[in-house]
């Protein structure tokens, strides 16, 4: 069991327990999200209602086709709600809550060039702030959409049609507080059909692409602020990594961005343990259960953490 495991769990660490009742979380390198405390909190906001809703055709995720009639039976209905055929993993909210609390103001605006799923956008709502993620799928943006009518908010999360290298084409307009993004893992997996889709690049085409969408992306962030990129390395055909992680470091610096904070979120295992034996028997690839949460700040660091403000959780309903 690794330090925040004993932490998270038996909370006999009085430091690590004053660390949680002032920042959410211990503000460590690694986020444990195997522990106890970060699972119980995982299931205070998917108890709220929230649901990746990821609109993605049935040829590249399944439970599409079940998924998409019950967006259009339950769009205009009072009461509307995603079908239980979504099975897929979902942005962790836990993540998210977190990266908002420390890294952006309360009020303040949010972008998310590729918007994917709904959980970013509905929990920066939840937590009073402006989001507006951009995303090349006119499925996704519905699925989302459908997701965030669940709820009420002060400030109503907005998904825009466009390309993350034309963010300007997409209707961004203005300057941002905070990036909050998780771009797709080159070709990794398919996210739809549609020819600008980087996820159907090749690494090299799609390299490209991504730097340029980081560079479109930093020039609406505000001076002294901080963005977040959540990645993980990739194989390519032969097994090598393609070393996404140093590519987005790098895209961020040229971009003018600081490289500030490097974390580990350690993920669920799941299957893993029944798929790593052949892979690692047969050319000793390890099991990969981790991303990478990289935090950039355009500025000065102290300015940027005084314009984030005091550290706040939010304040889950009472039954």
């Amino acid at each position: 069991m690794n330090a925040l495991s004993i932490y998270s769990e038996n909370n006999k660490n009085m430091s690590a327990g004053a660390l949680y009742d002032s920042f959410i979380y211990p503000p460590f390198s690694l986020f444990d999200a195997r522990a106890g405390w970060w699972q119980a909190r995982k299931k205070q906001w998917i108890k709220l209602g929230i649901d990746s809703g990821e609109g993605r055709k049935d040829h590249l995720m399944s439970g599409y086709a079940n998924a998409l009639t019950t967006w259009k039976r339950v769009k205009n209905s009072p009461t509307p709600q995603v079908d239980a055929c979504f099975s897929k993993s979902i942005f962790d909210p836990v993540l998210t809550e977190l990266m908002y609390a420390w890294f952006s103001p309360v009020g303040g605006k949010t972008l998310d060039p590729f918007a994917g799923g709904s959980v970013r956008g509905v929990v920066a709502a939840l937590m009073d702030r402006k989001y507006t993620g951009v995303d090349i799928s006119t499925t996704q943006i519905d699925a989302n959409e459908l997701q965030a009518s669940r709820f009420k908010f002060k400030h109503k999360p907005k998904w825009k049609e466009g390309d993350a290298a034309r963010l300007h084409k997409a209707g961004i307009r203005g300057k941002y507080d905070f990036i909050f993004t998780c771009p797709p893992y080159g070709d990794l997996e398919r996210y739809s059909d549609h020819p600008d889709d980087i996820s159907n690049m090749p690494y090299e085409v799609f390299l490209g692409a991504f730097r340029q969408s980081v560079i479109d992306a930093a020039r609406f962030l505000n001076d002294d602020c901080f963005a977040c990129f959540v990645v993980g390395d990739f194989r390519d055909k032969n097994g090598t990594n393609r070393g996404f992680v140093a590519d987005t470091i790098q895209a961020g610096r040229d971009a003018g961005l600081n490289f500030y904070n490097d974390a580990i979120l350690l993920t669920q295992a799941a299957s893993l343990p029944l798929r790593a034996r052949g892979p690692f028997e047969g050319s000793r690839k390890l099991g990969k259960t981790h991303q990478n949460v990289l935090v950039f700040c355009k500025g000065d660091p102290k300015e940027a953490t005084r314009k984030a403000g005091e550290v706040r959780p939010y304040s889950f309903p009472k039954n």
